[in-house]
């Protein structure tokens, strides 16, 4: 899923500002120039995964943008400076620092798939975030944290949160010099959390108030739950320190007849309750990691008409393709609160 809104990074006040992933899987969607005046709209802190025309109409606005290095691309850079500092100098230069660029995502949910290939991209991760780091420095660019994008199934175990651990074949290979990287350079960890996909997945015994970030116990939503079963992952690394970016999370507003909970309700009460929690001015954090600023993007900007797969693919936007909201919201949680 892809292009997005989220809040920053050492200013607090900037940090609990929403972000949104603005994908372009459509026929149908407002050019460049006029996405970037909804986004405003939205008050929107920063855009995601921004393709070169988003970055040329982002040029002189205060919103923050991250970039990506597609799946594909990662296996050669890793073997060759010349190869990430060519992709440096034609997707990153120009652009900076007219536009605000913060992050460069090496990647996206590449652990989510296994083939041989795969695997040879599994493995060339670290090194390709290292050599792009050190593009970035050879071009003076010092300001842009590096990441990659993981989505839950990186997880071999994830109840209670305190079982949380990585899958037996990505953890000591991968996972440990992943966050070896993060930790050394003072990034995140970015991760796709979608509390609707184990709701929908067993709904009578997973409460639907608790995926939508309601209640009363120790875990008082199922957010918390899949965060921290990441944050104990982590830990039991040695790296209970990396911080957390929610990367993607949202709920479709459409379904096919077959499948549950999708509808405009439903995505309006999780995204107003996630935003809420997200901008509080006293950081709520987790019970693992209290206390602490979590930016977040919300998926997505649009409804995408040309995704393929289920229908409820095509309808995770906050807006229709012709620029209209799908349901009333504000990235700022200024207007009145919602159950």
């Amino acid at each position: 899923m892809n292009c997005k809104l989220w809040s920053m990074d050492n200013n607090a006040e900037i940090s609990r500002k929403m972000g949104v992933n603005c994908g372009q899987l459509g026929n149908n969607l407002p050019s460049p120039s006029r996405s970037i005046v909804l986004i405003k709209s939205l008050k929107a802190g920063h855009v995601k995964h921004a393709n070169p025309d988003i970055l040329n109409a982002l040029e002189g606005t205060n919103i923050q943008v991250s970039i990506m290095v597609p799946n594909q691309l990662i296996s050669n850079i890793s073997s060759s400076q010349s190869l990430a500092n060519e992709w440096v100098r034609t997707n990153n230069v120009p652009f900076y620092p007219k536009t605000l660029t913060h992050y460069l995502l090496v990647g996206n949910e590449i652990f989510s798939f296994s083939s041989n290939q795969d695997r040879q991209t599994w493995y060339g991760l670290v090194q390709a975030m290292s050599r792009l780091k050190y593009s970035l420095k050879i071009h003076n660019i010092r300001n842009i944290k590096i990441g990659t994008t993981i989505a839950m199934d990186v997880l071999q175990s994830s109840f209670p949160p305190s079982n949380g651990m990585f899958r037996s074949d990505i953890s000591i290979p991968v996972m440990k010099p992943l966050l070896q990287f993060l930790n050394r350079t003072k990034s995140y960890s970015f991760l796709d959390a979608y509390p609707n996909f184990p709701w929908s997945g067993d709904p009578t015994n997973i409460n639907l108030d608790y995926a939508f970030l309601k209640g009363n116990q120790t875990y008082t939503n199922l957010l918390d739950q899949m965060l921290d079963s990441v944050i104990f992952a982590m830990t039991k690394l040695g790296f209970p320190n990396v911080r957390l970016v929610i990367a993607e999370t949202g709920w479709p507003n459409a379904r096919d007849v077959d499948q549950i909970g999708a509808n405009i309700f439903n995505t309006a009460t999780y995204n107003r309750n996630l935003i809420r929690r997200m901008t509080s001015k006293l950081a709520i954090g987790t019970p693992a990691h209290p206390n602490v600023v979590i930016p977040t993007f919300i998926f997505a900007l649009y409804n995408e008409n040309q995704k393929g797969g289920p229908g409820t693919e095509r309808h995770w936007g906050l807006l229709n393709s012709d620029g209209t909201s799908v349901y009333e919201v504000d990235l700022t949680e200024k207007r009145p609160k919602f159950d």
